[in-house]
């Protein structure tokens, strides 16, 4: 057995392109990723239109600028600052009136498309709350009940943080279903299958072989991706080692579902579109890139209960919560029900023509 799976991996080696989508392609994700600021606050663009020219309005003009989440920009036409708006090239647009700071109760209008509804709400609860601060500042009130921030030291936790075990369980998904799946093919197409069973050595033995070169490359995988997360900026707890358990579990999963695609296709670019029927979906909607409470709230409870996605949470558990191997357990205990039904499965889906 052993010496068969040194064979299967000599095999896989040799595979540049299988190699490419095993171990770069998930690079990359997590290169492409970390070029873009996504623990950066989201910012509004505003077109400020002053009609007033005041020494009131330059200074909350310049209060406003000094908002994290707003961009400003002076707009001198209104007309051409709604359109603007309309066409997206802003967020909001605040009117101020040529009477606003020369007496109380003037209203400044604020407009807002109506596309983007979520990020136009919070930019409306920003202005209205910087507005309320700016009128208590400029009269000089001095408020009821202060507040005081008191900061406390806490682990940075970033997106890359988050991102990483994603990337990581998705590429040992992915190449454990589509690898799988395209290379029993490929077997059963040359009739590799059926020659080896012309000689003592049992099929199933050489699928297993197989599986077991496919589990040291998601041992070789969740190194190279942990790695490269870390020097995006990702940290690593202690016990990060249960990372590579927990890869295995699951992808005694993926490989039993890749076995199952391979039984119901009969060329290798049937089996690829098909392992990809399987894998994208799985992909997009058990919480690689997103949180799962941001799908539709029944598909979100569903996805809960796949396997990539109790992957996920296992593994995010320890690297991103930084808990000990025990708050898994049950999580674990699905992934084991699920590795124990696929093997039943792909040992019945198993054929040689």
């Amino acid at each position: 057995m052993l010496a068969l799976a040194v064979a299967c991996i000599k095999i896989m080696v040799r595979d540049r392109l299988s190699l490419f989508w095993g171990i770069v392609f998930p690079l990359i994700f997590v290169g492409v990723f970390s070029l873009f600021d996504l623990d950066r606050p989201p910012e509004v663009k505003v077109a400020l239109v002053d009609a007033a020219r005041s020494p009131f309005t330059q200074e909350l003009r310049e209060a406003m600028a000094s908002n994290e989440l707003f961009k400003v920009e002076e707009a001198g036409n209104a007309a051409q600052a709604l359109r603007d708006l309309r066409n997206g090239d802003y967020g909001l647009v605040v009117m101020l009136p040529p009477n606003v700071g020369e007496e109380p109760g003037v209203t400044a209008r604020a407009y807002y498309s109506e596309t983007n509804v979520q990020v136009n709400q919070m930019a409306l609860a920003a202005l209205r709350r910087f507005f309320d601060e700016f009128n208590l500042q400029a009269a000089n009130v001095q408020p009821l009940v202060a507040v005081e921030a008191q900061p406390i030291k806490a682990r940075d936790v970033g997106f890359m943080d988050f991102l990483v075990p994603g990337i990581l369980g998705m590429a040992v998904m992915q190449y454990g279903i589509l690898g799988m799946a395209t290379i029993l093919v490929d077997y059963r197409e040359k009739r590799i299958l059926r020659r080896i069973q012309t000689t003592p050595i049992p099929v199933g033995a050489f699928v297993i072989a197989q599986m077991a070169a496919y589990m040291l490359m998601a041992l070789i995988q969740s190194g190279i991706i942990l790695g490269a997360g870390t020097a995006v900026g990702a940290e690593l707890p202690p016990n990060f080692f249960w990372v590579f358990p927990l890869a295995l579990l699951g992808d005694v999963v993926f490989l039993g579902l890749g076995v199952a695609v391979a039984r119901v296709c009969k060329t290798t670019a049937a089996a690829a579109g098909m392992g990809n029927a399987v894998t994208m979906p799985m992909m997009f909607l058990s919480g690689v890139f997103f949180p799962l409470d941001q799908l539709p709230k029944v598909l979100g409870k569903v996805m809960e209960f796949s396997p990539l996605a109790l992957l996920l949470d296992s593994l995010r558990s320890i690297l991103l919560e930084r808990n000990p191997v025990s708050t898994v357990w049950d999580e674990v205990a699905l992934l084991a029900l699920w590795a124990m039904a696929v093997t039943v499965l792909a040992a019945k889906s198993l054929r040689v023509e």
